[in-house]
């Protein structure tokens, strides 16, 4: 069957305005969607509130129940913030002005447009071309006027994307369950040990730095290309809570002594020191040695565990609960936005400190749950790269 390509501008409203008879009166509600509320991972609006149309007629963009919302700014863009809009607040939405919105006409059906944007290369292509100044880069209106979409007869649309919303509906139940598997741990640990804010148990108490040897990184500069060694070293990027993201590892050039003042060993804890989102400040995640001869960059501070009073995993999971994530924040500034915290914050990071041979029961309890999660993980990727397989067939 041969199908006929279309100008996107063809056949859907670009950022069309708000109709005259629309109806609102200014105590009306609509919901109000930022950009924080649309879920790059899922396409979803996750967390839309509800506004008088008074406060967001003016300075927001409007949208209605049926049209695609696409974010137009860098980086969100590349990130994948898209979202089909439904269950709209009187079928009414307003939301930020880096939306760019798509209202399907009859050659096209809503979901077809919003599976059609998602996709990994039509952004690619959005990416190149970028409008603006570094940071400040945006997709034009011509973009998306002039982008080409292939147009099948509507009722093989509905029968792709049929397919295509039962596949994502399979990554979505593989996500869920990986995040509940995830809970597990948390659970664990509050239920061994109780709340580290509080401490039911009367377990001891003591700074992190005198348990653990506490250590900075390396500060990145284009001053070391001429020393004498290069190593692999972890970024910001690299550590997440509770987890490790080695997907993109980098190289540093640095001397002897640094390296043996900074290189890595398994079992070490790693600590966010700064980020520009105050929630992941502080995060932590333990060094499994996967790649040898690695050290790490001054955005992360290394605590070394003395392994007979305190166990790697179990302090990972401390550090990284509620109260432990407020711990070490507590002492933290911030600086031109970017909040962060410092070696000597986590040296005084208070700890619950009970017996090895506790901690170590926990640790067994949280390895079999990994492993859990370790199959989570693999069954969520694998339908993930089918449902990718089937959105490149359906547009190809």
């Amino acid at each position: 069957m041969t199908v006929r390509m279309q100008r996107l501008g063809d056949v859907c409203d670009i950022n069309p305005r708000l109709p005259r008879d629309h109806g609102l009166a200014d105590d009306s509600e609509v919901s109000f969607v930022p950009m924080a509320a649309v879920s790059e991972v899922s396409g979803a609006i996750e967390s839309a509130s509800l506004r008088r149309y008074a406060e967001v007629k003016k300075g927001y963009t409007a949208f209605s129940d049926g049209d695609v919302l696409f974010a137009k700014i860098t980086p969100c863009m590349e990130n994948g913030k898209a979202a089909l809009a439904s269950g709209l607040a009187g079928g009414r939405g307003f939301g930020s002005t880096e939306f760019h919105v798509l209202r399907a006409r009859e050659p096209v059906l809503p979901e077809w447009v919003y599976y059609f944007v998602r996709r990994e290369p039509f952004r690619q292509e959005a990416r190149r071309n970028f409008t603006g100044t570094a940071g400040q880069q945006r997709v034009p209106t011509s973009f998306l006027q002039e982008a080409r979409i292939p147009a099948p007869p509507l009722e093989e649309q509905r029968r792709i994307v049929d397919l295509l919303t039962r596949a994502e509906g399979i990554v979505r139940l593989r996500r869920e369950a990986q995040q509940k598997a995830a809970e597990l741990i948390p659970a664990i640990f509050i239920d061994m040990f109780g709340d580290p804010a509080t401490n039911p148990r009367g377990w001891p108490v003591t700074a992190l730095g005198s348990i653990a040897e506490i250590q900075g990184g390396l500060q990145v500069t284009s001053a070391r290309a001429g020393l004498p060694l290069e190593r692999p070293y972890l970024r910001v990027a690299n550590v997440h809570r509770g987890r490790l993201d080695l997907t993109e590892m980098k190289s540093i050039r640095l001397t002897e002594t640094e390296f043996r003042r900074t290189a890595l060993q398994a079992g070490d804890l790693l600590v966010v020191e700064g980020h520009g989102n105050p929630l992941e400040v502080g995060r932590v995640a333990t060094w499994d040695g996967t790649v040898p001869d690695c050290t790490h960059q001054n955005h992360l501070i290394r605590a070394r565990p003395l392994r007979d009073r305190l166990l790697p995993d179990y302090a990972c999971a401390l550090l990284n609960s509620e109260a432990g994530r407020q711990t070490l924040l507590r002492a933290g500034k911030t600086t031109s936005g970017l909040s962060t915290i410092s070696a000597q914050n986590v040296k005084n990071a208070a700890v619950m400190l009970p017996p090895v041979e506790v901690q170590r029961a926990f640790v067994r309890r949280a390895d079999a749950v990994a492993s859990i999660l370790q199959q989570q993980a693999a069954a969520t990727k694998k339908a993930s790269a089918s449902f990718d397989a089937l959105l490149s067939r359906a547009f190809n």
